[in-house]
């Protein structure tokens, strides 16, 4: 699992540049335009790109989901079928991180000869959102063939999600990897959400009451779209998932943020820790929401 740095000063300064107000194309024909989204010049895309940064990597939370003696259920993924049903720009890219997500989780659970339906769907919407070019296909479905080469799948995987963002983020299309980003997010939730009892289910709850920082960021990240066609349906569903987000308690123990030097660059540590107050009822009115909103966007 990587280790993740949190620069706090420059989340603090996220938080205050980044602005809702983006313009919309009123002649648009599909619900995502192919082009650069047209926004307002107050909106800059490297502070989108480091804010989506700060959504968890689905690697991590399928690992403690397998760790913690969830058992796997292939029915609480997005059916490979439903493709079929993702005819906009913006339905192809909040499912290319469901079916992205879907991906790891399967993975992670060594179901890889499973895979290549998913695999194929990623890179069927990856190559109709032009970029394909950063899933290896062939690699990956090779690898499928053996449970051994897991490490290097996921590896692939998550590096061609990684280059995805990047790649949208300096082409000025932001909005497609905000929506992957989203997608992303509402599928690891859903999965974490739709469990059976466990031994340390409160592992399970913390993990999913720490997302509640998260959603800040999926609000301002939706909030600087808002403008452009079916996304301020999206905000309005993620507010509604704020109300039940806002039922968790956290509680911080603010430690001095010290200096370090990481890959010949002095960057910020936030030495802070906080700890996580949710039940049972809380937990399921957040699986209530996020299976709500999980089945308006696969569906």
């Amino acid at each position: 699992m990587k280790k993740q740095i949190f620069n706090l000063f420059c989340f603090i300064l996220l938080l205050f540049s980044v602005s809702c107000d983006n313009s919309s194309k009123s002649n648009a024909t599909d619900l995502l335009n192919d082009s650069i989204a047209e926004k307002n010049e107050k909106v800059d895309d490297e502070l989108i790109g480091q804010l989506i940064t700060v959504v968890p990597n689905p690697l991590q939370l399928s690992e403690l989901l397998q760790k913690s003696g969830v058992v796997y259920n292939s029915d609480l993924l997005v059916p490979s079928s439903n493709i079929s049903k993702f005819n906009t720009n913006l339905k192809k890219a909040i499912n290319l991180g469901t079916y992205g997500s879907d991906l790891v989780h399967m993975n992670i659970y060594e179901r890889t000869v499973s895979t290549l339906t998913y695999l194929k769907n990623v890179n069927d919407l990856a190559n109709d959102l032009k970029i394909g070019q950063f899933i290896n296909f062939e690699t990956l479905n090779r690898l499928s063939e053996n449970k051994k080469n897991i490490d290097s799948i996921l590896y692939i995987t998550n590096s061609s999600f990684d280059k995805m963002t990047h790649y949208l983020v300096d082409e000025k299309r932001s909005n497609i990897a905000v929506l992957i980003a989203y997608g992303t997010w509402i599928e690891n939730l859903y999965l974490a959400t739709n469990i059976d009892a466990i031994d340390n289910i409160q592992m399970i709850y913390n993990r999913v009451g720490e997302q509640k920082v998260v959603l800040d960021n999926i609000l301002i990240l939706l909030g600087a779209f808002k403008e452009e066609p079916k996304f301020a349906e999206l905000l309005q569903d993620a507010e509604l998932l704020k109300i039940e987000f806002d039922k968790v308690k956290v509680t911080y123990n603010y430690v001095e943020p010290t200096m370090t030097e990481i890959d010949g660059k002095m960057v910020i540590v936030d030495n802070s820790t906080s700890s996580i107050s949710i039940d049972e009822p809380i937990f399921k009115g957040i699986g209530k929401v996020v299976a709500m909103i999980r089945n308006k966007i696969t569906n």
